[in-house]
């Protein structure tokens, strides 16, 4: 099934006298309709395919939130409420213009990703993934105080972003430095559709987490029977990724990024519950693993992840 997108945009009008006004839309399919009320059965003021068109934004630092939709033949202009706003609907619409390139994949499910990479000779995991951790994977910067906490040039990580978007293999030697790059791989795990390991199996890695307490062997079982239970495309990730991580805490003493900090940042993308009653929920489970170990869950999660798929 598509991945459907709605919201309110505001939609520059034709005519003489050009204003923007507010629309109902939903991306779909390979189609952006707009509506004039929020209300899909309606009969939709028009609708745009997005094959071919090449989304352009506002400089830096505009306030406008502005994005626009252009090919040969006609531009359409859209502007958004906030930043946030502004950011799923560019990611959601460049999943459709630039799959055929095999971009379009911050915003997209990995395996979707993986799947449209190998047309163009990609790999068993999103290249932003194998770049971004080839780049970083350095004996000069993996040791760096504070990778994976302190942020990237802003700009850069947008036009980074942007560049494996639409399906360009942007040069991280030349314009990337160790801060910038994290922060680019934090933002596309940050706006996955879902996490790594998928949600509808948060319940039962909690459940093996606490087995494992219990009984080591069994649990590392469990949790190798579980991990058959991901997408292909997914576990290369997840293996690729808990490595890396893995070997970045070795260097806890120079980078200041121990396990306990690294899960920290990666856990909520690696392993999320997406329940109705989400917070709540993880906050009881994080209080029952605190009374069977010390271990805060995020930390327990990424070491046995490590454990079991290295």
């Amino acid at each position: 099934m598509s991945n459907i997108t709605t919201g309110w945009l505001k939609k520059e009008t034709t005519g003489a006298i050009r204003r923007f006004e507010r629309r109902w839309v939903v991306i779909s399919g390979t189609q952006l309709t707009y509506f004039k009320r929020d209300d899909s059965n309606s009969a939709p003021l028009g609708t745009i395919e997005l094959p071919g068109k090449k989304i352009t934004q506002p400089p830096p630092g505009d306030q406008s939130y502005r994005f626009d939709l252009i090919d040969r033949d006609e531009t359409f202009h859209f502007m958004c409420e906030t930043k946030s706003e502004r950011e799923k609907f560019i990611d959601a619409i460049s999943s459709i213009c630039y799959a055929p390139y095999g971009g379009g994949m911050f915003g997209t499910l990995i395996e979707v990703s993986v799947r449209r990479e190998r047309v163009h000779g990609g790999g068993k995991v999103p290249r932003v993934i194998s770049q971004c951790i080839g780049f970083l994977d350095n004996s000069a910067r993996i040791v760096e105080s504070g990778i994976f906490r302190l942020p990237g040039n802003e700009k850069t990580v947008k036009q980074l972003k942007m560049d494996f978007q639409e399906g360009l293999e942007p040069n991280l030697e030349l314009r990337g430095d160790t801060h910038t790059v994290s922060s680019l791989l934090k933002l596309y795990l940050r706006v996955l559709p879902d996490s790594i390991i998928p949600s509808s199996l948060y319940e039962d890695f909690v459940a093996i987490i606490l087995t494992h307490q219990i009984n080591p062997v069994e649990g590392v079982n469990e949790m190798q029977h579980l991990l058959r239970r991901i997408p292909a495309s997914n576990y290369n990730t997840l293996r690729m990724l808990c490595t890396f991580l893995y070997k970045v805490q070795t260097f806890s003493a120079s980078n200041l990024m121990d396990l306990n900090n690294l899960s920290i940042v990666f856990s909520p993308t690696i392993l999320k519950n997406r329940g109705a009653d989400n917070l709540e929920k993880e906050m009881e489970d994080i209080q029952k693993l605190k009374k069977v170990t010390e271990v805060p869950q995020s930390s327990m999660l990424l070491h046995q992840i490590h454990r079991t798929v290295r």
